[in-house]
């Protein structure tokens, strides 16, 4: 399915779901709002995440390994897939790559091909309740970045962690790249795609834009409470969902890409997270680009950026083994 037909499906479920609230009394938005934003999509389909790569698909796709990983509190169980770099002797480094919400790590084999070319071990991981993974809620960042520390811990005890330890992620998947290097010291160097800074942002100018003049029915304070009920639901707190503080918390480097006509994550999000984190960070802002076609990447653009980024800040230097 092409990027731009899968996001149009996103964009028209969340749609769909949104536009619902419209039916309901304004004492029930904020209740049918938490719903909404805090279920994974997994959620609603229990056999999602029964659906791991056959091995027929796995060597059609490049995929060289693939496993589960048990993680939580609250339990749930991982996909991870591995692309190993062929034409090195050994890795250069390992690089986890995170994709955005409602969607799934295949969709991002394009980027792992790309660093498994440059010499590294790339490493999907379908996120908690999406693609083959199992759990129910998202919790925009703290939950999912604990998850990805388990998941290094068993990348490591199989021994497929070589060289330093970098994370690439796009949009929920940027976000919670951040957060997992605030929270793991494993974690050398960041890029981060079009990241959204807090949960209680992001919401309102999400809804605002899949459902324009939703202002018009659902008040700032409704979010707010939609937001509150939403931590209540999925047992986490809403305030720990701010990668501002994640960023001031890690000491690797982080590159921070976001288009300037995104209308979905707003470019003032990675403007902030740079201000929390610039003696670390850097940040890099694309004319005329929004937040499909920075997924796109049609001229190149931010692929050459984050492999610079990593080949600065992660590689190892192993030679390649091809004459």
């Amino acid at each position: 399915m092409p990027r731009a037909r899968l996001e149009t499906l996103l964009r028209r479920g969340f749609l769909g779901l949104l536009t619902a609230m419209l039916f309901f009394p304004v004492t029930g938005c904020a209740s049918l709002l938490s719903e909404i934003m805090v279920s994974a999509p997994n959620r609603f389909n229990p056999f999602g995440s029964k659906n791991m790569l056959s091995p027929p698909e796995r060597k059609l796709l490049g995929v060289d390994q693939q496993f589960r990983v048990e993680v939580g509190p609250p339990d749930a169980k991982l996909a991870v897939s591995v692309i190993e770099p062929e034409n090195f002797a050994e890795p250069r480094g390992t690089i986890l790559v995170l994709h955005g919400i409602w969607n799934r790590s295949i969709w991002m084999l394009g980027t792992a091909q790309m660093f498994a070319d440059e010499g590294y071990r790339a490493v999907l991981v379908d996120l908690r309740g999406h693609g083959a993974s199992t759990g129910k809620w998202l919790t925009y960042g703290p939950r999912e970045s604990r998850d990805i520390s388990q998941v290094i811990d068993a990348l490591e005890d199989r021994e497929l962690v070589v060289g330093r330890l970098g994370v690439y992620g796009i949009s929920y998947g940027a976000t919670t790249s951040i957060h997992v290097a605030g929270g793991d010291p494993r974690i050398s160097a960041v890029v981060a795609v079009a990241p959204f800074s807090k949960m209680r942002d992001e919401v309102p100018d999400y809804s605002r834009t899949v459902l324009p003049g939703i202002e018009d029915w659902v008040s700032d304070d409704t979010f707010e409470e939609a937001v509150d009920a939403a931590g209540e639901q999925g047992g986490f707190d809403p305030d720990l969902s701010d990668a501002l503080a994640a960023i001031r918390k890690t000491e690797a480097p982080v590159l921070i890409m976001h288009g300037q006509d995104d209308w979905l994550v707003p470019p003032y999000h990675s403007m902030r997270l740079y201000e929390a984190g610039r003696d670390h960070a850097e940040l890099v802002l694309m004319p005329r680009l929004g937040h499909i076609s920075i997924w796109f990447d049609a001229e190149g653009e931010v692929a050459a950026k984050a492999k610079n980024w990593f080949e600065r800040h992660l590689a190892s230097g192993a030679k390649s083994a091809a004459p």
